[in-house]
């Protein structure tokens, strides 16, 4: 088994610091419509309004009003008990209640209607408890049928129709109205107190012969303090993903409090890490709602939609999805055009690198005239590059400390710096659908960069 680099190993404990160990909520008994109207007015505020169309102390939107009577399906206030405006139920916290009491009603409807009455008395993933007739309604009033039973049966995932609007996951008010306990959480926990601490007691000595010279030349590059609190700065203003709240709970309940772990958590799926011979990462090649993951990731960047990059023997090359940016998380030294799905995978593959000291890259580039492939044994006639379709970028070598280092160090992996480029192949590995090193066997003797791409090719060379 080949031992991880220090820095990888020091990398996860930054990142993934805020990982919880597991914990028991304790039983209580709760009241539903108290439990509902904490969650979704601050215990109780009548004149609640989000400011997205959901008002009142249970925030009722325009389905559920239509619903009760009180708007009709072209959104005019009905007048039923009264009411004739937004501000009318407001203004009015008896009708609000007898609104929800009827409410209730016809979500115990919806939810047998779609089956869900079978889930009562299971266990609720994630939360040690059984499911109560509460916990489904507070689900349903949450997502509805569909996000609920979504949630029931991929084993608790929150993702998509799972979660609402600001990716607050069914299980939480399941749970919370089941009888337990919602997590408490600690946002002044601090993963810097924990974690920094560790890397500076990291001493050299206390690793095999072998690993020694590059423990004493990688340490002085790890993250500093101060990198530590700006990242995790940064990571609590990001938006988050539709797992945000489920993140929370997992880092600042029982954990140390990572930020950049909830931001990465957020948005995670599950995959199979990669290395040589395994499958890389698999996905669309163009995901439509790829500019706002980007953004989520608060990286800096300009839309440019579709872009065509001239023609060869006859095919018109197109980047689809096109942005142009200079990286975020590592800067590339240059402003490159490529597809929205590669310039998350460059984020991506950016942030594992910073957790080896890297500050930039060289020698980088991307979007190249609409032609053909190529290998060291020259043009492959009736192909086209991935490059010319922006879904691939080219990398010579990074900085770190200071001073370059060359992907083609890979071939001397008993090096400090080899150890490093063979380091950075197996996170490009387990970050792009296709990767071709120097050890390529195309690419010896002649190509010395790491060609990186997010297209139709699988595969780490």
């Amino acid at each position: 088994m080949r031992r991880p680099a220090l820095t990888a190993v020091i990398a996860s404990l930054v990142f993934f610091g805020g990982a919880a160990l597991a914990h028991a909520d304790s039983e209580n008994t709760c009241d539903y419509r108290q439990t509902l109207a904490d969650r979704e007015s601050s215990g109780g505020k009548y004149n609640m309004d989000n400011g997205r169309g959901y008002w009142g102390k249970y925030q009722f939107g325009r389905s559920a009003l239509i619903d009760t009577g009180y708007m009709t399906k072209d959104g005019r206030w009905t007048g039923k008990d009264g009411i004739w405006s937004k501000a009318d139920w407001m203004a009015n916290g008896a009708v609000q209640e007898k609104a929800q009491t009827q409410f209730m009603g016809l979500q115990d409807k919806y939810a047998a209607t779609a089956g869900l009455n079978q889930y009562i008395g299971q266990p609720i993933p994630g939360c040690g408890k059984t499911l109560t007739q509460d916990g489904l309604r507070a689900g349903v009033h949450l997502v509805g049928t569909v996000g609920v039973k979504k949630f029931l049966t991929s084993g608790g995932s929150c993702a998509g129709r799972a979660s609402d609007g600001n990716g607050t996951c069914a299980g939480s008010y399941m749970c919370a109205a089941s009888g337990c306990t919602p997590t408490q959480k600690d946002l002044s926990k601090d993963t810097c107190n924990v974690t920094m601490p560790m890397i500076e007691a990291i001493s050299c000595s206390n690793y095999p012969a072998e690993l020694q010279s590059f423990c004493q030349q990688t340490k002085p590059h790890l993250m500093t303090r101060a990198e530590c609190k700006a990242a995790e700065s940064w990571a609590k203003r990001a938006p988050k993903g539709p797992n945000k709240e489920a993140c929370e709970n997992l880092s600042f309940g029982p954990g140390t409090g990572s930020w950049s772990f909830v931001l990465a958590c957020s948005y995670a799926k599950e995959a199979v890490a990669d290395q040589d011979g395994k499958p890389n990462p698999t996905g669309p090649v163009s995901d439509p709602q790829c500019i706002q993951r980007l953004k989520g990731m608060g990286v800096e960047f300009d839309t440019l939609g579709q872009v065509q990059n001239g023609s060869y023997g006859g095919t018109t090359c197109i980047i689809e999805n096109a942005v142009s940016l200079r990286g975020t998380a590592v800067p590339f030294g240059a402003k490159l055009t490529m597809t929205c799905d590669m310039a998350i995978a460059m984020e991506q593959f950016g942030q594992k690198m910073r957790g080896l000291g890297v500050t930039g890259y060289y020698g980088i580039g991307s979007t190249r005239s609409c032609g053909p492939m190529r290998d060291k044994g020259g043009n492959k006639p009736g192909t086209i590059t991935e490059h010319a379709l922006g879904r691939a970028v080219d990398i010579s070598g990074f900085m770190i400390g200071g001073r370059k280092v060359s992907f083609g160090n890979i071939h001397k992996p008993a090096t400090a710096d080899g150890a490093l480029a063979v380091q950075a192949k197996q996170l490009a590995c387990s970050t792009f659908r296709g990767v071709l090193s120097p050890t390529y066997s195309g690419y010896i003797g002649t190509f010395v960069h790491f060609h990186v791409e997010w297209g139709k090719f699988s595969g780490c060379r």
